[in-house]
């Protein structure tokens, strides 16, 4: 006996040196994995909007930080740039060396003593501090943000912290591993390291020694059955049980699962929790508690209740009552078919979000600097928005296969992107089904119409527009050739169609009213629809300043201008230059404005006098409303550019807000430089360089042809930040004389 109590001390001794050896060990690599720490972790979410999938990143990754977010969406990612938690070491229990039963067994002491999330708090320290001691915490879980890794928020009454993932007690298991794990509302006794990582203070591998939940303390009583009809025409704060079988799972930066698609017969809603989403696949059968609300993005709510837009409609804060873990079919002979068009020309006052459409559509996979952007077009190849994204598209992989082929999509308009410009819906395909499409060249007729004649025509002109009419249409998407359009008036006092040298020319004679008959024919085959267009020309022309008096007038005073319109403004979706004699301004306008004008055109507009900043930046005129289009194809006055000085003169120029309404005529090149996040464009000139404002490499693409020539450039000051001056181009001249002017806001 005395031997064996012998042998047992040895052993007991052995093991004890063995852990401290263990322990010191664990601070090293501790030290060495924050070191290599790619992803920053994001700071503890709240229950803001800012939350939500709908949410946009502070900056666009590849645009210059100083510029506008109000980006092209071929461009925009909508994005973080953010590493995938399978790849940091701190989340991967197979290289984290604190996850190793055999080297830290963990077993919770009968004494303990217990912090409070303040207490953590401090003892988080300055950054870059981590603490060498682990430390208990009871609280509660405010949301799992990371079901993978068991990334949560927990909180007790003296604050909340955000716990960068969370092991079985001993350290052997992952989250996912565990027989049970926390939810919101629960009650965990952690055991963990602290660390204040980049100004963030966070629990770091966190040990979960016990936890109590809470779910029990849910009362099912304050919440009333619904459909999900009946959940998508609920108030706002509405508790609803709802059921329905999971179509998709939506996902965050850094692919934490955040809401889902739930289907029930031919009706969709979207849910946003990303506990619930993290706990389910797609297929299950659930029934959820929830509550009804309406998203958009708190720096978006003007704007979008400018335009009549409700926000997505979803539910949210949901608890998962029971859940049959099954893999059921959810697609519905009785889901809405309809075409992208259709979907992309409802208003938007209409509160179709997060219902799914079956649609017959192109995917469309679009490379960006660090992003990928997933496009789902109507058969014409063009019509159409992108998916929205958190994951830099990431999310959307499962797209790649069907990339150039047109599919069967089933999706949602998951939200709609909101400026002063107007409201972009934006897609979350929830299936793609390839079945060898093949077009019916019997549709020809009605598609030329539909997607190339009736769009042509403005529903108002104030003037002649002499516009000149699509009379053939090709598409090598879909297999046909020379389909023909033909049109007719039914009143040719007022409106006129001729053809004259093989051009067919629309002109406005006289107010009134007349409908236009267009007629598509292919092999054979006819098909006509009809427009009616109204014509309400002056008979006096309205009271109007000049420019350079728009110029001059008070910050917020309402004024009426007329110039001609000349080249898009850089990064404004919906901006455009006014010329005339005497000056040049920006006009700030909308989508719909923008698409009934063009460059050469005469007008007359009524907007608000506006500075960028309180007393610096760009001068311009905001919300412009367009009161009358005499139309023509006019050269825009050059009498007030400044000509005979050089790019470093421009450089030069001071921050003086008058400068933002000078155009400078000088000689240079373009030069286009792309990083793995950004493609930014110079004007280039000897030594002097200086950078064009834009928000993504697509807004000046169409420079690439010209890049490395000697070129004469009209180059506009521009300073829309107050953080100095940058470029705007409105035209480039070749050394052949050839003169190309920046378009890209108006319509094609």
């Amino acid at each position: 006996m005395k031997l064996s109590r012998l042998l047992s001390l040895i052993l007991a001794l052995v093991m004890i040196v063995s852990l401290f050896a263990c322990d010191s060990g664990k601070k090293n690599e501790n030290d060495k994995t924050n070191e290599n720490k790619t992803e920053a972790p994001t700071s503890a979410p709240t229950e803001a909007p800012e939350t939500d999938p709908a949410t946009e990143p502070e900056a666009d990754p590849e645009t210059d930080p100083e510029t506008d977010p109000e980006t092209d969406p071929e461009t925009d990612p909508e994005t973080d740039p953010e590493t995938d938690p399978e790849t940091d070491p701190e989340t991967d229990p197979e290289t984290d060396p604190e996850t190793n039963p055999e080297t830290d067994p963990e077993d919770k002491p009968d004494d303990i003593k217990v912090i409070t999330v303040a207490e953590a708090l401090e003892l988080c320290g300055e950054p870059g501090n981590i603490t060498e001691e682990r430390y208990y915490i009871r609280a509660i879980v405010k949301t799992v943000s990371n079901p993978q890794y068991g990334e949560m928020i927990i909180y007790d009454e003296t604050g909340e912290i955000y716990v960068y993932g969370t092991y079985s007690a001993d350290g052997s298991k992952t989250f996912t591993e565990l027989d049970e794990t926390p939810t919101k509302g629960d009650e965990v006794l952690l055991h963990c390291i602290l660390q204040n990582y980049d100004g963030t203070k966070e629990v770091k591998n966190a040990r979960l020694i016990e936890f109590k939940s809470n779910q029990g303390n849910f009362d099912v009583s304050e919440y009333t059955a619904a459909t999900i009809a009946e959940a998508r025409d609920a108030e706002i704060g509405a508790k609803l049980i709802v059921s329905g079988v999971v179509a998709r799972i939506t996902y965050a930066s850094g692919m934490k699962p955040n809401g889902f698609i739930l289907v029930n017969g031919a009706d969709s809603i979207y849910v946003y929790d990303g506990d619930a989403a993290g706990r389910l696949k797609i297929g299950n059968k659930v029934e959820i508690a929830a509550s009804k609300t309406y998203w958009i993005l708190e720096d978006e709510q003007y704007n979008a209740a400018t335009h009549g837009y409700k926000g997505c409609n979803q539910l949210e804060d949901a608890t998962i009552i029971s859940n049959d873990e099954g893999n059921n079919e959810w697609i519905s002979a009785s889901f809405p078919t309809t075409t992208v068009k259709e979907i992309m020309d409802n208003p938007i006052s209409n509160d179709i979000t997060t219902q799914i459409y079956k649609v017959t559509a192109l995917v469309k996979k679009v490379l960006g600097n660090g992003f990928v952007n997933y496009y789902i077009n109507d058969l014409d190849g063009t019509t159409g928005s992108y998916s929205y994204t958190q994951c830099n598209g990431n999310d959307f992989a499962w797209l790649d296969e069907f990339d150039g082929k047109i599919c069967t999509v089933y999706l949602v308009v998951l939200n709609a992107k909101s400026n002063a410009a107007g409201c972009l819906y934006r897609f979350l395909p929830v299936k793609v089904v390839y079945e060898n499409f093949v077009f019916d060249t019997n549709n020809t007729a009605k598609h030329a119409v539909k997607y190339y004649g009736v769009d042509q025509f403005a529903a108002l002109y104030t003037g002649d527009p002499a516009l000149e009419l699509v009379t053939s249409v090709s598409s090598e998407l879909l297999g046909f050739e020379n389909a023909t359009l033909s049109y007719a008036s039914s009143d040719e006092s007022i409106i006129t169609i001729s053809t004259a040298d093989g051009k067919t020319v629309m002109n406005c004679l006289k107010s009134g009213e007349a409908t236009i008959t267009i007629t598509g024919a292919y092999n054979g085959n006819e098909y006509s629809e009809t427009v009616t267009v109204k014509v309400d020309i002056p008979e006096e022309e309205i009271p109007s300043i000049t420019v350079s008096e728009a110029i001059a007038s008070e910050i917020g005073e309402e004024i009426t201008v007329k110039g001609i319109v000349a080249s898009s403004v850089a990064n404004k979706n919906a901006g455009f230059y006014l010329i005339d004699e005497t000056g040049v301004i920006t006009v700030l306008t909308d989508t719909a404005t923008m698409a009934t004008i063009k460059i050469g055109d005469e007008i007359i507009i009524k907007g608000t006098r506006g500075l960028s900043k309180d007393t610096d930046g760009q001068i311009y005129i905001n919300n412009a409303e367009l009161l009358q289009n005499n139309y023509g194809d006019n050269a825009y006055s050059t009498a007030p550019f400044i000509t005979g000085k050089t790019l470093a003169d421009v450089i030069a120029l001071n921050g003086d807000t008058a400068h933002t309404t000078e155009v400078y005529v000088i000689t240079a090149s373009i030069v286009r430089e792309t990083t793995a996040y950004s493609t930014n464009t110079f004007v280039v000139d000897g030594d002097s360089r200086f950078m064009l404002y834009a928000g993504g490499k697509g807004q000046y693409a169409w420079l690439d042809d010209y890049a490395g020539q000697t070129l004469t450039i009209e180059l506009a000051i521009c300073d829309w930040n107050n953080k100095g001056n940058k470029g705007c181009i409105l035209s480039i001249t070749t050394a052949d004389g050839t003169q190309i002017f920046n378009e890209i806001n108006f319509s094609k």
